[in-house]
């Protein structure tokens, strides 16, 4: 990884992961896709916390002089990022997929696979952070794949990508969620340290 990448915050976390090999061919669709504003069912709800994070501004000015408008704009914001989240489950099918233990920065991630993936390679990675049902749309490149028997089990390769193609709101969403998973650890070892 580059030197700017490693310079991003780690996490070990939890979320639905799908990928697959990238074409050659498939790239600059999937290029355009990421830096179009165009909204899908699986980007709705990263789009959607992205207008939600540029409205709460206003609401909050709202606030003061009309209480009751302030209280129905955030119930309306909520019932949209319900919908997107819908969206999002669907289209990963997260009920039905159990979660992945992937290591998970805001320039790559890290998480284990069946098969070995050749270094190099661009994936199409769809991830879903938990619990915010947020789904991210990203074109990665392999960095390193190890084999790693000891602890693999069905899942011997260690891979790691870092993004190539990222939209700038979604990596804000990562770091976002990186720093609330930090707190949220932070919190429950102080926790057991006080017990």
């Amino acid at each position: 990884m580059t030197d700017e990448r490693r310079e991003y915050f780690r996490i070990e976390d939890e979320i639905a992961l799908d990928y697959r090999p990238v074409a050659a061919d498939e790239v600059d669709g999937l290029v355009e896709r990421i830096r179009s504003h165009l909204v899908d069912r699986f980007t709705a709800a990263s789009s959607f916390a992205a207008t939600s994070r540029q409205m709460a501004h206003a609401i909050h000015k709202v606030q003061h002089d009309s209480p009751e408008l302030a209280r129905c704009l955030h119930a309306l914001d909520n019932k949209l990022n319900m919908i997107a989240q819908l969206f999002v489950s669907e289209e990963m099918h997260v009920n039905d997929q159990p979660s992945r233990e992937v290591t998970l920065s805001a320039g790559g991630l890290a998480f284990r696979s069946q098969q070995e993936i050749s270094v190099g390679s661009l994936l199409e990675l769809r991830m879903v952070l938990f619990p915010s049902l947020v789904g991210i749309l990203t074109i990665s490149r392999v960095v390193s794949c190890e084999r790693d028997d000891a602890t693999g089990g069905e899942f011997p390769w260690l891979v790691a990508v870092e993004y190539e193609h990222l939209r700038e709101a979604d990596r804000e969403l990562l770091v976002r969620h990186i720093m609330a998973k930090e707190t949220e650890q932070l919190r429950a070892l102080r926790s057991e340290n006080d017990s």
